[in-house]
C-alpha cells in the first residue's frame, strides 16, 4: 500500500463518493432513518468461530500483514477479494438469513478490513450489507488501514453509508505517540502491552480528530470514537468507533477498531499491534492462540571452538576456546540475575545446551558400550554440579558431517563426512550414551530430538565448504543443493532406525524455515520427520568477548566489500557503516523482538565460547539476552515462555495436525456456549476465550483434545469484552 494519499483514494473509484459534511443533506438520513427502520440490537444468534479478511487485490499489504498473524496463532478464515468478487448476504450467512431465523449460524465471528474504504473498490451496496451483518450478528470488525473518510451515496436510497467519525487533521510520521482511553486503563484491549510507554509509529499515518457531531448514516446510526493511541498532540490514529442507534443512543449496535497508521509485517509499531486486530474483532473468542517464546542454545558444550583473530580476518583452528568450570558457575549466577531483572521472564528459564559427549569422555574412540566419563575434566565436573540449572540436547557424539558423501573417490570433500547409515546412527546412539552416564536431565523424552553439527544432513555442500581451498569460487554455498533435494538420505535412515521425530534447521537456509514434514525424504519409515528452524543470530560461533564480535561483524558486513572495492550501501544486507559493541546488540535486540512478535516457538542458537566470562562475569550470550529483554519490556508485558526443545518439537506437530484438520466451532451467544469438534483428532488445539484455560495477557487460552465427537464448552473471555 505504501503512502496512502486521500485524493488518489477519494477520485480513484466513481462508486465511492466522498462529500463534505456540511453538504450531507440532513432530511435524507431522517427520511431514511423512518423509511428503512433498524435491525434488533444485539439479537440473540450463533456464529461460526471464523474471520473473514476482506482485501483489495493479490498485492495488499494489509494482507501481507495480517496473514501471517492468523496462521501462526491457527486462526481459521477465508479472503475476500472485494477488487474481483462482490460481498453479499450470502457471503456471509446461509442463503442471507438472519440471526432471528431459527437454526441460522452466521459464517463469521470477526471482520477484518484490509483498508478502510476505497481501496477495497466496494461498492455502497456491498458496505450495507456488511454493516447490516455486523449489526444483525453481534459481530465486530478491525480496520488496519486507511483514510477515515465520510462516504456518500448519490443513487437511492441516498445519504452517508460509512463513515469512522473523524476529521483528519494531517498525515506523518508519530514517534512519541500516546496511549489513552480503554487503552490506558489495562483491562480490555491492548492489554497485553507497556501503555504507559509511547508506540513508536515510523512509517505514514494519518491523524484525525473526533467530531462526535451526530451525524446520522443511512442506517440510522451515529458515530461516537474513542481514541487509543494519539500523536504527542492529542490527534487519534487508532480509535474504537461504537455506533448507536438514534432511538436507542445507550447501547452500541456495531463497533469498528479503526487504525489509520501503514501497517506491514516488517514494522515493529504493526507486529505490536497485530494481535488486537483479531482479538478485538472476534470479542476475544476463537479458534487458535497466542504466547510469546524465547529458548536459547548454546550449542557444542564439552567441545571448543575455533576462534577469530582479529590481526588477520580469519578464524584461526590453533585458537580455541573451552567452557571452564568457572563459566559454567558464572553462567548460573547470570542465568539467576537474568530470570531476577525481568518480570516477564518465567522462574524457570534455562539456557539449553545440545551437547557433544565426545568431549566428556575419556576416550572418544571407544565403542558406545564402554564408554568413561572424564570426571577429571573440570568441565564435566562443573557440568554435573550444575547439571540441573540447564537443559539439553543431542548435538551428535563428535559432530561430525552429516551431509552427503563424495560422488567418487576421484572427488573428495573439503571436510570429513561419514559414510554410512551404520556410522550415523552410533553418533546419535553414543550420544545417548553420554547423557546417561552423565545422568543429565530428561533424557527419555529428549530421545525424539536432534541437532545435527552445523545443520549437516539437510543441504548438499557439494564437498565444497573451505574457501582457502577454492579460490575459483566467490562463495563457496553457490554450488550448494538446498534442502529438500539437497538432503542425506542415509541421515534420515538413521534418524528413523533410532526414533529421532524431530530434526533442528537453521531458519536462514533455503526451504529450511518452514515447520514442516519432511516427506520427500525416504526413510524407509511410515512416520514423518518434523523440521523445526532455529534462528541464527549475528553471536558468532567464533568470538567470546566483544573485541572479537565487533571485529568480525565488521568485517562481514562492511570492511570485505570495501576492500574490493564495492560500496556496502548498495549490497543488502551490508551496512553502510562500523557498528559499536552496543550498537551490534541494538541490532540484535531489534531482529530478535521481531521473531519473539511473530509468536513462532524457534530457538535462537548461539555456541558455548559466547559463554565464556570476558569479564567481571560478562558473557556475550548474556549481554545479548538482556539488550532483547530491555527491548521487550518496552513494549510487551506479556510472560515470555521458555520450554524444553523436545516440548516444542510435540507443540510444532499438534500444530501441523491442526492445520490439516477441518475444525467445526459455532459461538452459540444465547448460552454463551461454543461446540467444537473436527474431521479428525486434534489434540491439544488452543482455543481462546473458553473457560479452564491458562490465563494469558489477561485472557483464557486453552489446551483443548478435538474429536469428531462435538463438545460443548462454557465461554469465559476474561477481558471485559
Amino acid at each position: 500500500m505504501g503512502h496512502m494519499n486521500p485524493q488518489i483514494h477519494k477520485n480513484s473509484l466513481s462508486k465511492l463518493l466522498p462529500c463534505p459534511l456540511a453538504n450531507i443533506p440532513y432530511f435524507f438520513a431522517v427520511l431514511l432513518l423512518a423509511s428503512l427502520g433498524l435491525p434488533p440490537a444485539l439479537a440473540d444468534n450463533a456464529v461460526q468461530l471464523k474471520v473473514l479478511v476482506i482485501t483489495s487485490g493479490p498485492n495488499d499489504l494489509g494482507l501481507d500483514y495480517i496473514k501471517p498473524v492468523l496462521d501462526e496463532m491457527g486462526v481459521p478464515y477465508d479472503t475476500l477479494d472485494a477488487s474481483t468478487t462482490n460481498l453479499t448476504s450470502q457471503t456471509l450467512s446461509p442463503n442471507g438469513c438472519s440471526a432471528a431465523t431459527a437454526g441460522c449460524i452466521g459464517n463469521y465471528n470477526g471482520i477484518i478490513l484490509t483498508l478502510t474504504d476505497a481501496g477495497l473498490e466496494m461498492t455502497p451496496a456491498e458496505w450495507d450489507i456488511l454493516h447490516a451483518y455486523e449489526k444483525d450478528f453481534q459481530v465486530r470488525e478491525s480496520v488496519i488501514s486507511g483514510f477515515p473518510g465520510t462516504y456518500w451515496d448519490p443513487n437511492p436510497p441516498w445519504g452517508v453509508y460509512l463513515d469512522y467519525g473523524v476529521s483528519v487533521t494531517g498525515s506523518g510520521t508519530y514517534p512519541n505517540s500516546q496511549w489513552s482511553g480503554t487503552a490506558a486503563n489495562g483491562t480490555t484491549i491492548y492489554e497485553y502491552l507497556q501503555t504507559n510507554n509511547p508506540l513508536p509509529v515510523t512509517d505514514f499515518a494519518f491523524a484525525s480528530v473526533p467530531r462526535n457531531d451526530n451525524l446520522i448514516l443511512r442506517d440510522g446510526t451515529v458515530a461516537k470514537v474513542e481514541p487509543l493511541l494519539t500523536t504527542a498532540s492529542g490527534e487519534t490514529l487508532i480509535a474504537i468507533v461504537r455506533y448507536f442507534a438514534t432511538s436507542e443512543p445507550s447501547v452500541p449496535v456495531r463497533e469498528v477498531l479503526l487504525s489509520s497508521i501503514t501497517n506491514a509485517s516488517y514494522l515493529i509499531h504493526s507486529q505490536a499491534l497485530g494481535y488486537e486486530f483479531v482479538n478485538f474483532a472476534t470479542r476475544g473468542v476463537f479458534v487458535g492462540g497466542r504466547y510469546i517464546y524465547m529458548n536459547a542454545h548454546l550449542d557444542d558444550l564439552f567441545l571448543s571452538n575455533d576462534q577469530w583473530d582479529p590481526l588477520t580476518n580469519t578464524t584461526e583452528p590453533a585458537n580455541q576456546a573451552r567452557l571452564s568450570d568457572h563459566d559454567i558457575a558464572n553462567a548460573v549466577a547470570a542465568q539467576n540475575a537474568f530470570r531476577s531483572a525481568f518480570p516477564t521472564i518465567p522462574a524457570q528459564f534455562k539456557i539449553e545446551f545440545p551437547f557433544n559427549g565426545a568431549g566428556a569422555v575419556v576416550d572418544p574412540t571407544a565403542s558406545k558400550k564402554n564408554l568413561a566419563i572424564n570426571y577429571a575434566d573440570d568441565l564435566v565436573s562443573a557440568v554435573l554440579a550444575n547439571k540441573n540449572a540447564f537443559r539439553y540436547i543431542n548435538h551428535t557424539f563428535s559432530h561430525a558431517d552429516m551431509d552427503n558423501p563424495p560422488a567418487s573417490p576421484t572427488d573428495p570433500c573439503d571436510y570429513e563426512t561419514l559414510p554410512t547409515v551404520k556410522a550415523i546412527k552410533q553418533q546419535i546412539t553414543k550420544n545417548r550414551r553420554v547423557w546417561k552416564l552423565l545422568g543429565l536431565p530428561q533424557r527419555i523424552n529428549n530421545k525424539r530430538i536432534l541437532i545435527s553439527g552445523n545443520h549437516s544432513g539437510l543441504k548438499d555442500r557439494k564437498c565444497t565448504d573451505i574457501p582457502e581451498l577454492h579460490p575459483e569460487m566467490f562463495n563457496v554455498q553457490d554450488d550448494d543443493v538446498p534442502f529438500p533435494d539437497g538432503a542425506n538420505p542415509m541421515f534420515f535412515k538413521a534418524m528413523a532406525s533410532v526414533g529421532v521425530d524431530y530434526i533442528a534447521s537453521d531458519s536462514s537456509q533455503v526451504n529450511q524455515n518452514v515447520e514442516q514434514y519432511i516427506s520427500q525424504v525416504d526413510d524407509g519409515s511410515n512416520t514423518d520427520r518434523i523440521l523445526l528452524p532455529r534462528y541464527p543470530t549475528n553471536i558468532f560461533y567464533n568470538v567470546t568477548d566483544p573485541v572479537q564480535l565487533t571485529d568480525e561483524y565488521n568485517y562481514i558486513f562492511y570492511e570485505r566489500f570495501v576492500n574490493n572495492g564495492q560500496d556496502p550501501c548498495t549490497i543488502a544486507g551490508a551496512i553502510c557503516s562500523p557498528r559499536s559493541y552496543e550498537e551490534i546488540l541494538a541490532a540484535e535486540a531489534d531482529t530478535a523482538l521481531r521473531h519473539m512478535m511473530s509468536f513462532k516457538k524457534w530457538a535462537h542458537y548461539f555456541h558455548q565460547s559466547n559463554a565464556v566470562d570476558y569479564g567481571n562475569g560478562n558473557t556475550l550470550i548474556f549481554d545479548w539476552l538482556n539488550a532483547v529483554f530491555t527491548e521487550y519490556e518496552k513494549l510487551f508485558k506479556l510472560p515470555v515462555k521458555n520450554l524444553p526443545y523436545f516440548r516444542l518439537g510435540d507443540m510444532t506437530q499438534e500444530r501441523l495436525i491442526a492445520k490439516s484438520a477441518a475444525i467445526q466451532a459455532i459461538w452459540d451467544r444465547t448460552t454463551n456456549t461454543v461446540t467444537i469438534s473436527a474431521d479428525r483428532f486434534v489434540p491439544n488445539l488452543l482455543v481462546t476465550g473458553i473457560e479452564d484455560g491458562d490465563l494469558y495477557g489477561g485472557q483464557y487460552i486453552r489446551e483443548l483434545d478435538v474429536t469428531t465427537t462435538p463438545q460443548l464448552i462454557n465461554v469465559n473471555q476474561a477481558l471485559n469484552q
